[in-house]
């Protein structure tokens, strides 16, 4: 399963703190993960991922008094699909790299 999630504060306008926070749990939680400008894709079953997504909510809401996560899920039922595949499958698509 891979899903992208974003956890925010509403409270405060910068939040390099908050994704250091929330990158550390990610890394706690041994799960593979891709950070981007607007959000985390991380890969796992589903209470890996899951999991993971709660330590990070949990990490950033701990600082705030209001915190709004959401997550898109991608959930195939045949066969595995990886974060890496997903970009090289595009790559390929392109006949180039993308940039990262």
């Amino acid at each position: 399963m891979l899903a992208e999630f974003s956890v925010f504060s509403l409270d405060q306008t910068h939040m390099s703190k908050d994704v250091a926070r929330a990158v550390e749990a990610l890394e706690e939680a041994g799960v593979e993960y891709r950070l981007g400008p607007m959000g985390t894709s991380v890969e796992g079953d589903w209470e890996q991922v899951m999991g993971a997504i709660k330590a990070c909510h949990h990490a950033v809401a701990g600082k705030h008094a209001r915190v709004i996560t959401t997550i898109t899920i991608d959930d195939r039922k045949h066969g595995e699909h990886h974060l890496d595949e997903m970009i090289q499958s595009v790559e390929r698509s392109l006949g180039h790299a993308a940039k990262h």
